[in-house]
């Protein structure tokens, strides 16, 4: 085959992509466009039943404010904080001390658990003071459980004594118990 000839199937097969490309294009417009003019129609019936499905629909299945009370938000919120505000004050000199500390938030299942897995400290991490905390809301599709967001701003101090600021992100999980809510899981600055 020669250059031209070559050149020319090239061209060929462009032209013939982009009319198959145009084609495809146009033929989805036209059912949108024949789909509007339906709903154009004054037919009353199908449009009521389209409001009343809307509203019906409005429940949002990850917004646990929708389906859990007010008090229940608020004091799993305030247990919650409490919780991050003991776990993560981290003292290398005696490991199991923010254990215990949280030992009051948490499920007996779950206590048993960190009871059970020594932390230590590292040579960059002996100590953990929190500052302040900050609760957000979570996206939580659970209806058993209830989680928030817990924002600890503190300082971290190494074996030496010197201090660095510390932000960590705590997703704190609460489940209702005999006794009331309590943690039945926390994960820490987990991934985006």
């Amino acid at each position: 085959m020669s250059v031209r000839q070559k050149k020319f199937i090239v061209l060929l097969s462009v032209i013939v992509f982009l009319g198959i490309m145009i084609s495809a294009f146009t033929f989805k417009q036209q059912p949108a466009s024949s789909s509007q003019e339906e709903k154009q129609a004054p037919s009353s019936e199908p449009v009521q039943e389209e409001k009343e499905v809307m509203i019906e629909g409005k429940e949002n299945p990850y917004d646990q404010s929708q389906r859990n009370t007010k008090e229940d938000l608020q004091s799993t919120k305030e247990i919650a904080t409490e919780f991050v505000r003991a776990f993560a004050s981290f003292n290398g000199k005696n490991p199991s001390e923010h254990i215990e500390k949280a030992k009051p938030y948490m499920s007996g299942e779950m206590y048993q658990n960190y009871k059970n897995q020594k932390e230590r400290g590292t040579l960059t991490y002996d100590k953990v003071v929190p500052e302040t905390l900050q609760t957000t809301a979570v996206s939580n599709d659970n209806p058993d459980v209830i989680q928030w967001n817990i924002v600890m701003q503190g300082k971290v101090y190494d074996v030496e004594g010197k201090a660095q600021p510390e932000e960590d992100w705590y997703l704190v999980t609460l489940k209702k118990q005999d006794d009331g809510y309590k943690v039945v899981g926390v994960r820490v600055n987990l991934p985006n």
